[in-house]
C-alpha cells in the first residue's frame, strides 16, 4: 500500500508538472499570434500614412523586408520565456539553498553570481552592436538580390551578370566580416561559461570537502551542494545559444523599429472640406527643400474652380514637388498652400484625400482589375468602376480578357500593356470624382488616339474637378484652359 500511495503521488506531481508545461507552451503560442497580428495591423495602418519624405532616401519595399524579423522576435522571445526563465529560477533557488548550508557557501554564491554577471555583461560588451551590424549586412544582401529581379534586363546585357556577381560577393564578404565579429563575442562568452562550470564544480568540491573535514558540513549536504552547483553552472553553460538568441532578438527589434519609427501624418487637425463642386487652389510663395537643397523655388499660383491647367517646366524644375504640395503629400518649407481658401496645414489629411486625387506613374498592386480601381471605397459601386474605365477607353479592352474585371494583375500591371496600365491609373484617380485632380506626366506616354479620348473625358465642361496636368506634350497644352510655366 505505501508503494501504491507513493506511485500515485509521483504520478500526480508529474502530471501537474506536465500540465503546467503544456499551459506555458500554449500561453507562449498565444503571445506569438498576438505579436504577429499587432505588428501587421500597426504597419498596415502606419505605412499608408507615413510622411512622403520618409521614403526620399530609401526604397520602400526593401525597407518593409524588415517585417520578416517578426519571426525572429517570435522564436527568440518564446525560447527566452520558456528556457531562459527556467534557468533564472534554477539559479536563484539553488543559490538560496546553498546559502542556508554555510556562510562560506553564501560567499561562494556571491562570487559565482559575480562571475555570471561578468560573463553576460562584461564579455558580452559590444554584442548588441555587432548583432545589429550583421543584420544590416544581411539586409544589404537581400536588397541587392531584389535589385537583380527588379531589373532583369540590365543584368542580362553588357556583362551585367558579372557585375551582379561581383556586387553580391562584396556584400556577402561584408556580411561574413560582420558575422565573424559578432560570433567572436558570443564565443568568448560560451568558452568562459564552460570554464566557469569546471572551476565552480572543482572549487565547491574542495571547499565543501574542507568543511566536511571540519565537521561544519555533512556529507549529504556536500553532495546536494555539488549537484545544485552542477545544475546551475550546467544550465548557464547552455545559455550560450540563448545569449545569441537574445542578441538576435534585439537586432530584430532594431529592424522592426525602422518601420515603427516612420513618422506619420498628423490626424489632429480640425477642418474638413465641403463637397460637390470643383475645388479652388492657391499656392502662396510656397517652396520646398530636400535635405537643405532647394527642390522647388518659392512660387505663387492660383487654380480657379473647374479650370484645366497645364504645368510645364524643364526637368528638375520642381513640377512633381509642386504636385506633392498641392496634394498635401509634403509640407512647404516656406509659404503655404490653400484649398478652398483653407490652409492645408489646418485640414485633416484623411479629409483632404477624399477630395484630391494624384496619378503618377504606374502603381498597380497584386489584385484584380476591379480592386485596383475600386480600392474598397465604400461609396463606390460596380457601375462607378465601369464608368471610370469607359471614360479612359479601357472598359471594352478589359472585358475582352478571359475573366474581365476579375482578371488578376501582377505587381506592376502584367498582363496589361504599358498604355493600359497607365489608363488604369487614370481610372483609379477619377472614379472617386475628386474635386482636385493632379496628373504628373502620366498622359505623356499615351498614344495620340488614347490621349485624345482621355483628354475629352478629363476636360469636359461638366467635369467635377479642377485639373492640373504636369506635361510637356503640345496636344495636352492645347486642350487645357491655360498654361503655367
Amino acid at each position: 500500500q505505501p508503494v501504491i500511495v507513493l506511485a500515485l503521488l509521483l504520478f500526480t506531481f508529474l502530471a501537474f508538472a506536465a500540465a503546467m508545461r503544456g499551459f506555458v507552451t500554449y500561453v507562449v503560442e498565444l503571445f506569438q499570434r498576438r505579436l504577429f497580428i499587432r505588428v501587421v495591423e500597426d504597419l498596415a495602418y502606419r505605412l499608408p500614412r507615413a510622411r512622403q519624405q520618409e521614403f526620399d532616401n530609401c526604397h520602400g519595399p526593401e525597407l518593409v523586408n524588415r517585417f520578416f524579423d517578426i519571426v525572429t522576435v517570435q522564436k527568440a522571445a518564446s525560447s527566452l520565456l520558456l528556457d531562459g526563465l527556467a534557468i533564472v529560477l534554477q539559479t536563484v533557488i539553488g543559490m538560496i539553498i546553498l546559502a542556508f548550508y554555510h556562510p562560506f557557501l553564501l560567499g561562494f554564491d556571491v562570487v559565482l553570481l559575480a562571475l555570471i554577471g561578468f560573463t553576460v555583461f562584461g564579455l558580452g560588451r559590444g554584442a548588441i552592436k555587432t548583432a545589429i551590424k550583421e543584420s544590416k549586412a544581411k539586409y544589404a544582401v537581400a536588397a541587392w538580390l531584389e535589385e537583380l529581379t527588379r531589373h532583369p534586363t540590365a543584368f542580362k546585357l553588357n556583362d551585367g551578370n558579372q557585375f551582379a556577381l561581383e556586387r553580391a560577393d562584396q556584400l556577402a564578404v561584408t556580411w561574413l566580416d560582420a558575422r565573424r565579429g559578432h560570433f567572436r563575442v558570443v564565443l568568448r562568452q560560451i568558452l568562459f561559461a564552460f570554464g566557469l562550470q569546471a572551476v565552480a564544480a572543482t572549487a565547491l568540491l574542495g571547499l565543501g570537502g574542507w568543511l566536511v573535514i571540519l565537521g561544519e558540513l555533512t556529507l549529504g549536504q556536500l553532495v546536494a551542494a555539488e549537484l545544485i552547483v552542477m545544475m546551475i553552472v550546467g544550465s548557464f553553460a547552455k545559455l550560450g545559444k540563448h545569449m545569441e538568441s537574445f542578441y538576435d532578438l534585439l537586432a530584430s527589434i532594431d529592424k522592426l523599429g525602422a518601420l515603427f519609427d516612420l513618422r506619420t501624418e498628423a490626424q489632429d487637425n480640425l477642418f474638413h472640406l465641403r463637397v460637390g463642386v470643383p475645388a479652388g487652389a492657391a499656392v502662396r510663395a510656397a517652396g520646398y527643400q530636400f535635405g537643405g537643397k532647394s527642390g522647388l523655388n518659392p512660387i505663387t499660383m492660383q487654380l480657379e474652380p473647374g479650370e484645366a491647367v497645364a504645368l510645364v517646366g524643364r526637368p528638375g524644375s520642381g513640377k512633381s514637388t509642386l504636385v506633392d504640395l498641392l496634394a498635401g503629400l509634403r509640407t512647404p518649407s516656406a509659404g503655404h498652400v490653400e484649398l478652398d481658401g483653407i490652409d492645408l496645414r489646418e485640414l485633416r489629411p484623411d479629409s483632404l484625400r477624399e477630395h484630391v486625387a494624384v496619378t503618377r506613374g504606374v502603381e498597380i498592386f497584386h489584385g484584380s482589375v476591379g480592386e485596383n480601381v475600386h480600392l474598397n471605397r465604400t461609396e463606390l459601386g460596380a457601375e462607378d468602376v465601369r464608368d471610370a474605365l469607359k471614360a479612359v477607353g479601357l472598359l471594352d479592352e478589359l472585358l475582352q480578357l478571359p475573366e474581365g474585371l476579375n482578371t488578376m494583375l501582377q505587381t506592376g500591371g502584367a498582363p496589361l500593356s504599358a498604355s493600359q496600365a497607365t489608363r488604369l491609373m487614370l481610372a483609379r484617380a477619377i472614379v472617386g470624382r475628386p474635386r482636385l485632380l493632379l496628373i504628373d506626366s502620366t498622359l505623356d506616354s499615351l498614344a495620340d488616339e488614347s490621349l485624345a479620348e482621355v483628354l475629352a473625358s478629363l476636360t469636359r465642361d461638366n467635369a467635377p474637378w479642377t485639373l492640373l496636368v504636369a506635361t510637356g506634350r503640345r496636344a495636352i497644352l492645347d486642350a487645357c484652359d491655360r498654361v503655367i510655366s
